[in-house]
């Protein structure tokens, strides 16, 4: 038997906060905000039902969440629910869902981002400075100058729903 699944949209609800076990492991914890948020006839917002969850990630992935997201952002999730047991400073027992975070990235309807390869066998770092050390030497304008060749540059922030305003919620 396997853990339900959860995807969705969802919004950072506090800025990821990254940890390292005992035995160096990077380990990162999200608070995410699922909203039922829509328009009414008069075309104003209401706010529907809300689901806070903390996610968890671990190795390299909690680093790259850690360098790549920030409190505000909506981002795009995929995770498998589970039941987190703890006992308080007092003794007594709890418990409450976490979500075991497989995928989470930027959700590009009010965003762009610029991705950038990190690990693996470097094959798309390796292109990148080959194009840029090509152009170079043929005196041509760096196409990769601006970001992406075809694209404009991301700036991290968006005209609508930036990331800096508090959530909704």
């Amino acid at each position: 038997m396997s853990l339900p699944m959860l995807n969705g949209t969802a919004r950072l609800i506090d800025t990821p906060e990254l940890r390292f076990s005992a035995q160096g492991t990077a380990v990162v914890k999200v608070r995410l905000a699922f909203n039922a948020r829509k328009k009414d006839d008069s075309g104003q917002w209401v706010d529907g039902d809300s689901f806070f969850i903390d996610g968890k990630l671990f190795g390299q992935h909690a680093q790259n969440i850690a360098d790549s997201l920030e409190k505000g952002m909506e981002v795009v999730v995929s995770g498998r629910l589970k039941t987190e047991r703890w006992e308080t400073r007092e003794g007594e027992k709890r418990s409450g869902p976490s979500l075991l975070v497989d995928s989470i990235g930027p959700s590009l309807r009010f965003a762009t981002a610029r991705v950038e390869k990190t690990g693996g066998s470097g094959q798309g770092r390796q292109r990148y400075e080959e194009t840029r050390r090509q152009s170079s030497r043929e005196g041509r304008q760096d196409p990769w100058a601006s970001g992406v060749p075809g694209t404009s540059p991301a700036s991290g922030t968006s005209d609508a729903g930036a990331w800096g305003e508090e959530p909704p919620f």
